[in-house]
C-alpha cells in the first residue's frame, strides 16, 4: 500500500515547517507506528528521554531521565516540541544562554559541506554556487572524478557523522535554520541531500532509487544529547528521504519502506552525552558500562518490513528482572550504533580504538559542538568545545568544526598545552575566521571570534604557529622575529603584583576580610577599603603610597600608608600604565589613554604597567611608541578578546626609549611609525595594510 501525496505537498511552505503542529502534522501524515520507532532508543530498548529540565514545569513525565512518549508530545500536548526557529523568543535566549547553544545558519552548513566536498571532488562549486550568506544550486549533473575510490557509489556510502547534531542541518535543509523557510527540494544543502540528489541523477527505476538512497541514509550519522532535538532531527531526516523520492517519482511511500526507513534513522541518529559515550542521565553518580554482551538485535536486510517486525523481539533480554534491578540503578550504558557493512550492532566508543567496528571509518565529521559548561565555583563557564574536537580526531581522519577562535591566539581557557598542541599540528588548517562572531550567530557574542576548522590527517597544512587572519600580518611578523630583537612582554608587569602587607593584618584587623583572601590589590581594593587605609588626599603625617584604581567607574589615585603594600621591581621608576581590559579584541582598534605612573606609585589589579624607565621622558617616548599603528597592528595578533596582559605584548619589538635610540621619539606619532616601518623593511603593501586597517590614536 503506498500512502498518496502530491509532490506541491511534499515541500511544505514556511507556516507548515515552523508550525506548532510540527508532531501532529507529522503523525496525521504516517502510521502511529512510524513515530513510536522515532521515538526509540536503539540502546536501552525504550524511548529516548528529555535530558533536560526546560520541561519539568509540565509536571510528571517531564523530568530529565523521563522517556518521550507518543501521548507526552501530541493530542492535548500539542506543540510541546517544535524546530528552534518556532521556539518563543525567550525559550531560545534562555536556551543559548544556559547550554551555550548556538543555532548553524544554514549558508555555513553549506559552505562547512562544500568544503568537505572540495576535498572529494577536488574542485569547488560542485552543489551550488556561494553567495553572501546563501547560493545558488548547479542545475547540471553533478560530475564525479575519474580518481579511483571517488565515484558516485563510493559518495553515496561514504559514512558521515554530524556531532550534537540538534536538529540535524549538516544533515538535510528542509527548511532555513534562521529564518524557517523551506527550501525546495532541488535547492538544500545538507549532507543527504546531497547523496540523494547523486542517486536521483544516476539511478533509472523507482526500485533502484529507494535501494540506493536507503544506502545514502545509512551512511549519514548523527548523535545529540536532548531529546526534544533528536526527535525533531529524526523527523526532519525521515520527511528528508520522503521529499526526494517524491520530488523525484511523483509517488507516495509504502509502509514497507517507511518502516525500513524510520528504522535505520533510528540506529543512525542517537542520543548520546559526548562527554562519556554512554545514555544521557541525571544520576550523578551513575557509572558507564558495556551492556553489548547481553545485547541481541536481529540482522537487518534492506526493504524488508520483518525488520519491523522483529522490532519487538530485539531487547527481549534487555528488561532488567527483580534480581538485576539494584544494580542498574547506579550504571547508564554504553550507546550502541549499527554496522551496516557487517550487519552487526556496536559501541560508538569503540570507534577510537584501533580497529574500526564499522568496516571503515566515518569519511567524515562536521558540526558546531557545544562551546561552555555549566558555571563553575566562580561563576565563570568553561570551555567545553575543545573535548568535543580531540573525541571527534579520534573516530575519523577528517574532522570540520566552528568553534570558538581564541585557542587559535593561545588565548581563553582551553589549556594552554592543548593550544600549543592545535597549533603545532600540521594536519590542521583554518579555513574561516570571523572575528565578529556576531556575524556568524547573530544576537551573540563570542569573544575572540569564531573559527572553521578542518583537520585532515592525509594532508600535511604545515603547522599554524602564529595564526592571523591577515597574510600581510603574517609577512610583517616574519619581519619582526628575523629581527631578533627583544620583546616589549619583556618589560611588562601583570595585574596583580601589588599586595597589602602584614603591617596592614596587625594594624587594621577590622579590614583582612575586605581586603580579600589573596591580600592581592583586587580590582575591587579601592572601593571596599576607601575611607579606611585609602584616602583621597596624601596625608603628611605618614609616608603615603598613591594607589591607581577604579572608583565608582572612574579611574582615580588614592593614597595608602606605604608600610601597607609591597610591589614589584618597578615600583620605584617610571612607568607606563594600561588598562587590563579595553575594547573587544577588533584588529586595530584605539586603547585607552595611559597613565604616567611616577616612583613611589603602583596600581589596582585594573591595570599592567610597561617599563623600569630612570626618566619620565623614556617613559613618554614608550607612550608615544604603543599609540601609533605599527605596534598596536603587532598587539593585534594575540590580543582577539578585551584583556590586555604581559603576554599579548610578545610581538611588539622591544626599542630603546632614550635619546640614543636609533627612533628619533620627538618626532609626531605617524612620523615615528614611518621610521619603524623602514626599520624592519616593510614593504609598500604592508605598510598600506597596517595604515587602512589600525585607527589613529593622538
Amino acid at each position: 500500500m503506498f500512502v498518496e501525496k502530491e509532490i506541491n505537498q511534499v515541500e511544505p511552505d514556511n507556516q507548515a515547517i515552523v508550525s506548532e503542529g510540527f508532531i501532529e502534522r507529522f503523525e496525521r501524515r504516517y502510521p502511529t507506528h512510524i513515530l513510536q520507532t522515532l521515538l526509540c532508543d536503539r540502546t536501552t530498548g525504550r524511548n529516548i528521554i528529555w535530558a533536560d529540565n526546560e520541561y519539568e514545569a509540565l509536571g510528571d513525565g517531564y523530568m530529565g531521565d523521563d522517556e518521550i512518549t507518543i501521548e507526552k508530545i501530541t493530542g492535548l500536548n500539542s506543540g510541546i516540541i517544535k524546530p528552534r526557529i518556532a521556539k518563543e523568543q525567550e525559550r531560545q535566549s534562555l536556551r543559548t544562554k544556559s547550554r551555550a547553544e548556538v543555532f548553524t545558519p544554514s549558508w555555513l552548513c553549506n559552505q562547512m559541506n562544500n568544503d568537505l566536498d572540495e576535498v572529494w571532488f577536488e574542485r569547488r562549486d560542485v552543489f551550488n554556487c556561494e553567495e553572501e550568506q546563501s547560493w545558488t544550486a548547479n542545475q547540471t549533473a553533478i560530475e564525479f572524478p575519474s580518481k579511483r575510490g571517488h565515484g558516485w557509489h563510493a559518495y553515496v556510502e561514504s559514512p558521515r557523522l554530524e556531532i550534537t547534531c540538534g536538529e540535524a542541518p549538516f544533515i538535510c535543509s528542509r527548511y532555513d535554520t534562521v529564518t524557517g523557510i523551506a527550501l525546495p527540494v532541488n535547492e538544500r544543502i545538507g549532507l543527504l541531500d546531497r547523496k540523494l540528489r547523486v542517486v536521483t541523477e544516476k539511478t533509472k527505476t523507482r526500485n533502484e532509487w529507494v535501494r540506493r538512497a536507503l544506502d545514502a541514509l545509512k551512511a549519514c550519522y548523527g548523535f545529540e544529547y536532548q531529546g526534544d532535538n533528536l526527535v525533531v532531527a529524526r523527523i526532519n531526516v525521515f520527511e528528508t528521504f520522503y521529499e526526494h523520492l517524491s520530488h523525484r517519482w511523483g509517488l507516495g511511500i509504502s509502509e514497507k519502506e517507511m518502516a525500513e526507513v524510520a528504522w535505520i534513522i533510528s540506529w543512525n541518529f542517537w542520543q548520546m552525552n559526548g562527554f562519556t559515550d554512554a545514555v544521557p542521565t541525571n544520576k550523578m553518580d551513575a557509572e558507564v558500562e558495556s551492556t553489548l554482551g547481553s545485547f541481541e538485535e536481529p540482522e537487518p536486510e534492506p526493504a524488508q518490513l520483518s525488520l519491523f517486525d522483529l522490532f519487538d523481539d530485539a531487547f527481549a533480554d534487555e528488561t532488567p528482572d527483580e534480581n538485576t534491578e539494584e544494580k542498574t540503578k547506579d550504571t547508564v550504558p554504553l550507546c550502541v550504533i549499527y554496522s551496516w557493512q557487517r550487519n552487526e550492532p556496536f559501541e560508538f566508543a569503540s570507534l577510537k580504538g584501533k580497529e574500526c567496528p564499522m568496516g571503515k571509518k566515518f569519511y567524515a565529521v562536521i558540526g558546531n559542538p557545544p562551546y561552555q559548561g555549566e558555571n563553575d565555583s566562580n561563576g565563570r563557564q568553561p570551555p567545553i568545545y575543545h573535548y568535543f574536537m580531540d573525541e571527534a580526531y579520534k573516530i575519523s581522519n577528517r574532522v570540520e568544526l566552528i568553534t570558538p577562535a581564541r585557542f587559535l591566539f593561545n588565548a581563553g581557557q582551553t589549556p594552554k598545552s592543548w593550544n600549543n598542541k592545535m597549533l603545532s599540528d600540521n594536519h590542521l588548517t583554518v579555513l574561516k575566521y570571523e572575528s565578529d562572531a556576531a556575524k556568524v550567530f547573530p544576537d551573540t557574542e563570542i569573544k575572540g571570534g569564531v573559527a572553521v576548522t578542518l583537520r585532515d590527517a592525509s594532508r600535511d597544512y604545515g603547522e599554524i604557529g602564529i595564526f592571523t587572519k591577515y597574510p600581510e600580518l603574517n609577512s610583517i611578523l616574519k619581519k619582526i622575529q628575523q629581527a631578533n630583537g627583544c620583546s616589549l612582554s619583556e618589560i611588562c608587569v601583570g595585574a596583580v603584583p601589588y599586595r597589602f602587607t602584614d603591617c596592614l593584618r596587625s594594624e587594621h584587623p577590622e579590614c583582612v576580610a575586605l581586603a580579600g583572601d589573596s591580600f592581592d590589590l583586587r580590582t575591587n581594593a579601592l572601593e571596599n577599603l576607601s575611607g579606611k587605609v585609602f584616602f583621597e588626599d596624601r596625608e603628611k603625617q605618614a609616608e603615603m603610597t598613591g594607589i591607581y584604581g577604579v572608583l565608582n567607574r572612574n579611574r582615580v589615585c588614592m593614597w595608602i600608608d606605604s608600610r601597607y603594600v609591597s610591589g614589584p621591581e618597578n615600583f620605584n621608576y617610571y612607568k607606563l600604565l594600561i588598562s587590563k581590559a579595553s575594547g573587544s579584541g577588533q584588529f586595530g582598534e584605539t586603547l585607552p589613554a595611559a597613565i604616567l605612573s611616577e616612583p613611589g606609585t603602583g596600581h589596582t589589579q585594573s591595570f599592567i604597567s610597561i617599563g623600569s624607565f630612570g626618566t619620565k621622558e623614556e617613559a613618554r617616548n614608550l607612550e608615544r611608541y604603543i599609540k601609533g599603528k605599527f605596534s598596536r597592528s603587532l598587539l593585534g595578533v594575540l590580543k582577539v578578546t578585551q584583556d590586555i596582559t604581559p603576554t599579548k605584548w610578545k610581538y611588539v619589538p622591544l626599542q630603546d626609549f632614550t635619546s640614543s635610540s636609533d627612533i628619533d621619539w620627538t618626532q609626531s606619532i605617524s612620523d615615528i611609525d614611518k621610521q619603524l616601518y623602514a626599520k624592519y623593511g616593510l614593504s609598500d603593501e604592508e605598510i598600506e595594510f597596517i595604515e587602512t586597517h589600525v585607527k589613529e590614536m593622538n
